[in-house]
């Protein structure tokens, strides 16, 4: 490809560059006694050196507002990494006013004072830019944003709603974003389209007081070709210059301080991430966190993906093994929709020093919300909901994970939240390298899940205590689990008890009024009182995600069945009657979602009334999966909405001879040695007695092959599996290695194509295999020598569909 030849076109209000702040470090430079606060809209870090090295503590924390009488006792305080120094949280503040902390000491008294003030929503604007007054050319050389405002004096971007921004992808664009920060301060990006961007929609680079605010991005990133080959990179995407397709965001923050990401729509990239059938994911995500230098914050979001686009990780962090890595210190994401994600929710991973995750839902990801590694904390994850876990294939894992190759000693706080996937775990250990020392902490959780994953010698010093566990398809193992904490010194006030949610199956998991869940919460200071109910839902949080918005929407989730049976649903809108005006809306779908529509598209709710919406699924287009998964939002102009989920049965039937993989050579393993009598499937198994299972094939074509077969797990879907192969009798067996890690399967005994070994170039003609086992177990209906093992895994079939009639932004 011939290289385009571009220019940068800077905006800017002054001549003088920002400066490059230092290297952000762990160690907080506290003189002995002193008191550091870092507010932001409703929470507030604090740090606290004792004036005297000797004095141990425990201290506490108290705040109030300003003008109050009483003080109010803050969350614990705790003092590990790095040494010497208090730190904590303050939760429930009020934005935009005046307060004051104090600190305790063992004694009682005041021994260190602070007052602060909470970011205001709304700051001053001094002069505001409307792109759409800037010519198309100047928009194409690209859009780089080194403006400097003020704390009293803003510059507000904007443009006319219908506005796109456009940047149409280019291998070799110097620019990595549609529009880049870099440098800037005091800068608001607001109610902007973005369409594009080579790996980024917007990217904040090196800034202080950035803010993104209820814009639409959409369509980033880079495009590749998925890799089948024996290394770490199988099932990864790679781009025309080589490089694996990572950390494509709709939003990156590198290096900058206080950046808001705020009511924005996220959606739609260009491509895809791999899911865990092959290997750890990599692929786009929504939001990219790396090294910030603090009060990073994400609220009131919606980061949608899809089966067509699914993200690797919804939020994602980098230099996860750095104290300094990730959100790293001071930072909240709350209110935010994430969905659809090959891996976790949300990595709360490096630093994660005062870092707070509260009030979001989760949906349809591998794994919920990772603290794996928590280097410094603590870390605070509380008042969410996580439901229908899973990738794009129906993995999933567990709900909290924590484990990382690096040592990990910072604490983190699981407070109230609901988890509901009856067939994801619920907390994972730390891995290699957990300090000897308690560092996890739960209360008040509602768990519906399974029964694995029970901590080992490790659970012993945590502080896990007055959770609800559900496990099992009737909850049968509940008790059993409980006990197995109980034995290990935890949840002594656990309980293990069905929690009798309103109505899951709409999207309503909050507590019926006979749930055992009810009015049984263990006080935890500046988060939940005694006698509240379990789980994330309480009097002041009904909705998750919880926002400010007085929109209601019943059902909260949508199920079809098979397709033809059930083709309409109806959904509510409404507006409690004390509201003092009208709410208007348009309802918001990701371009993947052609699959069903929703009518009227937009509309207006006033005070006391509703509004009937019509959910209309194609029935034509409900093939390639067998499960079809999607949202769509109602949302209002200012950003914000209320996320409706929809699930519709598919039409699925796996071709086993697919057309699009000609010249392909099966083997069918029942006619072969080791088959089972009468039987469809050899057992390889490590065992004693196990079976090699050999055959010979004739090629038909000389080119690439690779190796699959068409198997059974045994024991499970989870494990790691070893093999050797020895083909034609030449040199030493090649080892294979691989987990089955996914639940997508074709019949009751879940035989499914897995990926065995890339054989390289083979001539046509006759070739002898031997497939061995080293370890673990596999049972092999049949073995497929293929020149396209693309098309037999599912993310293929998904792509064999009619093309949709709109293809359009929705």
């Amino acid at each position: 490809m011939k290289r385009r030849s571009f220019c940068t076109w800077v905006l800017t209000t002054m001549t003088t560059s920002l400066a490059t702040a230092q290297e952000p470090e762990v160690g907080l430079a506290l003189a002995p006694g002193e008191l550091e606060v870092q507010p932001s809209f409703e929470t507030c870090s604090y740090y606290y050196r004792p004036k005297d090295a000797a004095d141990g503590g425990p201290f506490a924390v108290e705040f109030r507002e300003r003008g109050a009488s009483d003080w109010r006792r803050g969350f614990e305080a705790v003092s590990d990494l790095p040494e010497g120094v208090w730190k904590g949280s303050l939760f429930g503040l009020r934005e935009d006013s005046h307060w004051e902390v104090r600190v305790l000491s063992a004694a009682g008294q005041a021994v260190a004072r602070a007052a602060f003030r909470t970011w205001s929503s709304h700051p001053p604007v001094a002069r505001v830019v409307d792109l759409s007054e800037i010519s198309a050319e100047k928009l194409r050389e690209g859009l780089v944003i080194s403006d400097r405002g003020a704390p009293d004096g803003w510059i507000r971007y904007t443009a006319p709603e219908g506005w796109v921004l456009r940047r149409d992808y280019d291998v070799q664009d110097p620019l990595d974003a549609a529009i880049t920060f870099r440098g800037a301060r005091y800068v608001i990006l607001d109610g902007v389209t973005v369409a594009g961007g080579r790996r980024y929609a917007v990217q904040v680079d090196d800034c202080d007081s950035v803010r993104v605010r209820n814009c639409d991005l959409s369509g980033w990133g880079r495009v590749g070709v998925q890799q089948f080959t024996n290394d770490g990179n199988l099932g990864k995407y790679v781009d025309a210059r080589g490089d694996v397709i990572n950390l494509d965001a709709g939003v990156e923050i590198h290096r900058s301080a206080r950046t808001v990401v705020e009511r924005c729509y996220l959606h739609d990239p260009r491509h895809r991430a791999n899911a865990w059938m092959f290997s750890h994911p990599t692929g786009p995500c929504a939001v990219h966190v790396n090294r910030t230098r603090g009060g990073t914050v994400l609220r009131w979001n919606d980061m949608v993906g899809s089966d067509e686009h699914r993200w690797n990780d919804v939020i994602e962090s980098s230099q996860n093994s750095s104290p300094t890595g990730g959100f790293f210190r001071d930072s909240d994401a709350y209110g935010n929709y994430l969905a659809f994600g090959n891996d976790d929710g949300v990595e709360l991973e490096g630093g994660g020093m005062n870092v707070r995750f509260y009030g979001n839902k989760i949906e349809g990801t591998t794994c919920g919300v990772s603290t794996g590694a928590c280097i410094l904390g603590p870390q605070y994850v509380f008042g969410n909901l996580i439901a229908n876990p899973g990738d794009e294939s129906g993995l999933s894992l567990m709900f909290f994970k924590n484990s990382h190759r690096v040592e990990q000693g910072g604490r983190r706080y699981f407070v109230g939240n609901t988890l509901y996937g009856p067939d994801c775990s619920a907390y994972g250990s730390y891995g290699r390298g957990a300090l000897p020392r308690r560092i996890g902490f739960m209360r008040n959780n509602l768990f519906v899940c399974n029964d694995s994953r029970l901590p080992g010698e490790w659970g012993a010093r945590e502080d896990f205590d007055n959770d609800l566990f559900w496990a099992g398809s009737r909850g049968e193992k509940s008790a059993p689990f409980l006990e197995g904490l109980r034995a290990l010194g935890q949840e002594r006030h656990g309980l293990a008890a069905d929690p009798r949610l309103a109505g899951p199956n709409g999207g309503d998991y909050r507590l019926s009024p006979d749930s055992p869940a009810r009015g049984r919460a263990a006080a935890v200071a500046n988060l939940c009182a005694a006698g509240d109910d379990l789980g994330a839902f309480t009097a002041a949080r009904r909705e998750l995600p919880d926002r400010p918005l007085a929109l209601r929407a019943e059902p909260r989730q949508l199920n079809f069945a098979a397709p033809g049976e059930t083709r309409q649903a109806e959904l509510v809108v409404s507006l409690p009657a004390g509201e003092a005006r009208p709410c208007r809306f348009r309802v918001r779908q990701n371009r993947a979602f052609d699959w069903f529509t929703v009518t009227p598209a937009a509309g207006e709710v006033a005070p006391g009334g509703s509004l009937t919406l019509t959910v209309t699924v194609d029935p034509a287009r409900l093939r390639g999966r067998p499960l079809f998964k999607g949202a769509f939002l109602v949302r209002t102009p200012e950003g914000l909405s209320r996320p409706i989920s929809v699930y519709a049965r598919g039409e699925f039937r796996e071709d086993p001879r697919p057309a699009a993989a000609p010249d392909t050579v099966y083997v069918e393993a029942a006619k072969h040695a080791g088959a089972t009598p009468g039987g469809r499937h050899v057992l390889l198994a490590a065992e004693a007695g196990a079976q090699t299972l050999e055959a010979e094939v004739t090629l038909p074509r000389a080119g690439e092959y690779a190796l699959l077969a068409r198997a059974a797990v045994e024991g499970g879907v989870l494990g790691s599996r070893a093999f050797e192969l020895t083909l034609d009798d030449a040199g030493e067996p090649a080892a294979i290695s691989f987990s089955a890690d996914y639940n997508w399967n074709v019949g009751d005994e879940r035989f499914r194509v897995v990926w065995l070994h890339a054989l390289g170039r083979l001539e046509a003609g006759k070739h002898r295999l031997r497939l061995r086992a080293v370890r673990g177990a596999l049972k092999v209906s049949e073995l497929i020598l293929t020149q396209h093992p693309a098309v037999f895994f599912p993310q293929h079939w998904q792509r064999e569909r009619p093309p949709a009639a709109d293809q359009g932004a929705r």
